[in-house]
């Protein structure tokens, strides 16, 4: 049974998910002080006890961000991203958050498509944003959902 919560302190899981994840992955570090700060949230979908997905946002005011949001490769495909996503946005609402934005590769159609499914839009884009292994750079698309 899946469940989702918000983590308050470091799950070695979120450094070795992130690693899995993307190219360049956060060290224990970053999110020891993601984790600490009061205008940081994380929550995590965990199976038992083990985590699965987590997604991490920066709120300001009334708008936030999504750092990161990354799901264990051999949980992919269930619909955990979707879920969290949903999960957040509903917390959001509660906060009077309103508005939500991310930044996402160009090279991510998975990502794209559950965004755009959600109801984000793209808002503008950031050439040449992200560093992939061997150097290659790739352009980021900024999008934004009303909350």
């Amino acid at each position: 049974m899946n469940k989702i919560r918000q983590i308050e302190e470091l799950d070695q899981r979120l450094v070795d998910i992130h690693a899995q994840t993307f190219d360049f992955g956060w060290n224990s570090s970053d999110f020891i002080e993601y984790l600490k700060g009061a205008e940081y949230t994380c929550f995590g979908l965990y199976d038992e006890d083990a985590l699965q997905a987590f997604v991490l946002i920066s709120a300001v005011l009334d708008e936030a961000e999504i750092l990161t949001l990354a799901t264990d490769p051999l949980a992919q495909r269930r619909g955990h991203a979707r879920a969290l996503l949903q999960h957040l946005i509903a917390h959001l609402t509660r906060i009077n958050i309103r508005s939500l934005f991310l930044e996402v590769a160009v090279d991510n159609p998975a990502a794209i498509a559950l965004y755009e499914g959600l109801g984000f839009r793209q808002v503008g884009r950031r050439p040449l944003y992200y560093s992939r292994r061997g150097g290659v750079l790739v352009d980021a698309l900024i999008l934004s959902l009303a909350v």
